[in-house]
């Protein structure tokens, strides 16, 4: 019995442990993909940063955002890295002006884009994750600080899929073997502690039914039972002992005095 007790008992940890290390491995891997995400948008936002400063170097000079020669440009940029998809300048009223795909020129853009970008323009980025792709959008201002349009850019969302999926197989393969042995440990330490403890309560229950039964009407004929090493189980036992004495004791005087009165 108490042995299935132990072992009952430390197997309800196993669906704990495994249930903790899942949930570690999951916020693991989302951390995971919002920093790799973080560092693929700091490396796009330099290069949209690039084309802004151009841009907005040409419209101090006078010039109209939609009258701008940038083409070639962002063409250059999309040809040097095969991850880009796309670089557009749009206005403020969402109207594609220069792209670096000229079939996406006077199309207006998602709607999200619009909002992001005006909800962002006071800052330096803004960035978007779609289905396929990620987006990573910059404000265009003219000389008298106000916003004008954006340039956005797309890149292929193949790398941190790829990646993600990357880390998420180390983790399952890592994360396997630590829950393998962590469970184990777990177990068998839980089974080592509980059975040594079910040792002692029964040690003590058999000295409890020496004290209750009265086999032994001599106290200190009661050995101790080496199995009890917990501090206060021994403190515990010897005080049921000295109580059990005195009570025998007690009893003894009380007979010895009844015989007295008779003679």
């Amino acid at each position: 019995m108490f042995f299935s007790f132990a072992f009952r008992t430390a197997l309800v940890l196993v669906p704990i442990l495994v249930v903790g290390i899942v949930i570690t491995s999951a916020l693991s891997l989302h951390k995971f993909g919002q920093t790799f995400s973080t560092l693929i948008n700091s490396r796009f936002e330099f290069v949209t940063g690039e084309i802004r400063n151009g841009i907005q170097t040409q419209l101090d000079l006078g010039l109209f955002l939609e009258n701008l020669e940038i083409t070639q440009v962002l063409e250059g940029y999309q040809i040097s890295d095969d991850q880009i998809l796309s670089i557009e300048v749009f206005d403020s009223h969402g109207v594609v002006l220069h792209s670096s795909d000229s079939s996406s020129v006077s199309d207006l853009v998602p709607e999200d884009w619009i909002n992001s970008w005006r909800l962002n323009s006071a800052s330096s980025s803004w960035a978007l994750q779609e289905r396929t792709a990620g987006v990573v959008g910059v404000s265009i201002k003219n000389n008298l600080g106000q916003d004008v349009g954006a340039v956005v850019l797309r890149y292929s969302r193949i790398l941190l899929d790829q990646n993600i999926w990357n880390q998420a197989q180390r983790l399952i393969t890592v994360n396997s073997i630590a829950t393998l042995i962590t469970i184990l440990v777990a177990f068998f330490s839980a089974m080592f502690i509980l059975g040594r403890l079910c040792s002692e309560y029964r040690s003590m229950g058999k000295i409890m039914d020496i004290v209750r039964t009265n086999k032994k009407t001599d106290n200190e004929e009661i050995q101790w039972d080496k199995n009890i090493r917990t501090p206060i189980f021994r403190q515990f036992i010897s005080r049921v002992l000295s109580t059990n004495r005195e009570m025998d004791l007690t009893i003894m005087k009380a007979r010895s005095l009844d015989e007295g009165k008779e003679n």
